[in-house]
């Protein structure tokens, strides 16, 4: 899969640029851009991939994307419409040399770092106030909010960009995008290795080894997710849900959701009901990878 280079109007007249992206904005195509891009998700969930790095996102996620690095969304139909806020700039963005200055030296680290993509633990709140203020009003929230998110805590994301690592990433990119479309059949491994065009244990490695998942529970992992989300958003019967989103029968859809879970689908779906539960959630893995609450619970 290639990486598109994607050229963005003129970033005037405040010199930059916020908007809202709403469905059917995300493509499993990966592209590029000279300015920064920072994107917070208010609806919907799925995957994105920032250079190497292969994450899942929910609400609230938040992500500061530098320059030139390729990065694209694939989104779970049952997760719903989704809406982004995209805030799109350049370093100059408040004048030539602005963050060179000394007191802004923590925002101009935060910059360089993001030529490997960051993640935020907490999103400003002047984030979703933008759209509701004057250009010079809205500047000055800009400056806020990246003083803000280079206070932290953030990770970095991509581990590399050399070409090596592109081509290695455009390989999980396809894997990532070909599972989002066809999870609701059955996905052999040969299929995948098809993808890349590379022979099944060599692609079975290549994604364990770039990924931190298997392929099996990758596939698993999206195949669960869907499912929660139609017994949060819908009252479809079990068996139905569990046909639309590939498990093989019944039985084998209890068995991995009780795996995962500690619980059965019946179970979970009724402590939803009571407003106990609610959508699956992400949480962090020592190697800072994140999966769903289902391999952590």
């Amino acid at each position: 899969m290639s990486v598109v280079y994607e050229h963005l109007e003129p970033l005037y007249p405040l010199g930059w640029r916020h908007f809202r992206l709403e469905p059917p904005w995300l493509t499993p195509r990966s592209h590029v851009h000279p300015e920064f891009e920072l994107v917070c998700i208010v609806r919907g969930a799925g995957t994105r991939l920032i250079g190497d790095s292969i994450e899942q996102f929910e609400p609230g996620d938040l992500v500061l994307i530098g320059p030139h690095l390729a990065h694209t969304y694939a989104s779970i139909p049952e997760g719903g419409p989704i809406e982004a806020i995209v805030v799109q700039f350049t370093r100059d963005v408040l004048g030539e040399g602005f963050f060179d200055q000394p007191v802004f030296a923590d925002v101009a680290a935060l910059l360089d770092a993001s030529a490997d993509g960051l993640r935020f633990v907490e999103v400003p709140p002047a984030l979703a106030t933008l759209d509701d203020l004057t250009p010079a009003e809205k500047t000055v929230a800009l400056l806020d909010i990246l003083v803000a998110l280079s206070r932290g805590p953030y990770v970095r994301l991509a581990t590399g960009q050399s070409a090596s690592g592109m081509a290695v990433a455009r390989r999980i990119e396809s894997i990532v995008a070909y599972v989002h479309e066809h999870y609701r059949s059955q996905i052999t491994l040969r299929d995948i290795a098809d993808v890349v065009q590379m022979n099944p244990s060599a692609a079975s490695r290549l994604f364990s080894r770039s990924t931190g998942f298997t392929l099996t529970r990758f596939i698993t992992v999206v195949r669960l997710n869907a499912a929660c989300r139609l017994l949060h958003d819908t009252d479809l019967p079990i068996a139905t849900i569990a046909a639309k989103c590939g498990f093989v029968n019944l039985s084998n859809f209890n068995r991995r959701f009780r795996e995962v879970k500690q619980t059965t689908p019946k179970a979970h779906r009724a402590l939803l009901y009571a407003g106990q539960g609610g959508a699956p959630t992400h949480e962090h893995l020592p190697d800072g990878k994140w999966v769903t609450d289902f391999f952590t619970r």
